[in-house]
């Protein structure tokens, strides 16, 4: 038998995290005496003092910060086997819920999905849309199990393989001045009304943040979650958009024409799921399946 408690472990492993007793017990759902007394319990049990505390505060003693490290790794283990145990009990009927932007749910996903699903046919899966920002929060908050989409800052907790970079154009309406160019600057839209994407998407982002290195504060006309108004807007010669290349086929797109930024803008866009989840036999089956596609 263990002379210590697994459970007073992770109580300890959480206090040291959260550099409170309180902040603690309220992420633990527990007391704050309770949690208090788990602490205690494994000081007794080890018969190590830990912590070393002072009109509220503590500090880790150099028996606590051994003990700490182990705390850390037993948590995550148990982590991991609470997610794993969830997924055995749902092996029978395995449900994928995966997460994307709009251009990509429409271009893209029809081509992933129907092909894993002829490999994988016994999983479900659930699309879920939004913007990037928007996605991302979804994974965090357990709402989504995979997402694709660029992602500029990348959550401690997320697990990100990049599988695309995707090249950012201008669009413009065929007969607009800047039509019959080859490349473009930044400093020859600023004159020209520009249509960006909604906030929280990483395209957004991008352009933003390029115009503000050079010190200029775009026309910003108007701003969209679509990218089919976008382009129908541009095409009405309403403005100019940037968007990725591959969202405008000019086959397609008849009335509007794609132009190169003379300094090119690049989209880094990634399979994402969180770290706890990455034994997950169905995310691995799908970030398996997303990697060996040419995308």
């Amino acid at each position: 038998m263990l002379s210590y408690s697994l459970g007073s472990l992770i109580v300890f492993s959480r206090v040291v995290q959260h550099r409170s007793f309180s902040k603690a017990a309220d992420a633990l759902l527990m007391t704050q005496p309770g949690v208090s007394n788990h602490v205690a319990q494994l000081e007794a049990q080890t018969g190590l003092k830990l912590l070393k505390r002072d009109r509220g505060k503590f500090e880790l003693t150099k028996e606590g910060r051994v003990i700490y490290r182990y705390a850390q790794k037993l948590e995550k283990m148990a982590e991991d086997l609470e997610n794993t145990l969830r997924t055995l009990h749902k092996e029978l009927r395995p449900y994928l819920r995966i997460g994307t932007v709009p251009t990509y749910s429409r271009i893209m996903m029809p081509y992933v999905l129907g092909d894993f699903q002829k490999t994988y046919p016994n999983i479900k899966i659930r699309l879920d849309v939004g913007s990037s920002n928007e996605m991302e929060k979804s994974l965090v908050a357990g709402q989504n199990d995979i997402v694709i989409a660029a992602t500029l800052h990348v959550s401690k907790k997320m697990q990100a393989f990049p599988v695309l970079r995707e090249e950012l154009v201008l669009i413009t309406a065929n007969g607009h001045p800047l039509a019959r160019r080859r490349t473009v600057s930044l400093s020859d839209i600023k004159a020209y009304p520009l249509i960006i994407r909604e906030e929280g998407s990483a395209t957004r982002d991008v352009v933003l943040a390029a115009f503000s290195r050079i010190g200029i504060a775009p026309s910003v006309l108007i701003e969209a979650k679509s990218t089919e108004f976008i382009k129908e807007w541009v095409a009405q010669e309403k403005g100019v958009s940037i968007l990725i290349r591959r969202a405008v086929n000019e086959e397609e797109d008849k009335s509007i024409t794609r132009i190169s930024l003379r300094d090119p803008l690049f989209l880094e866009v990634s399979v994402l799921f969180l770290k706890a989840r990455r034994y997950d036999p169905s995310i691995q089956k799908f970030v398996s399946h997303v990697r060996g596609l040419r995308l």
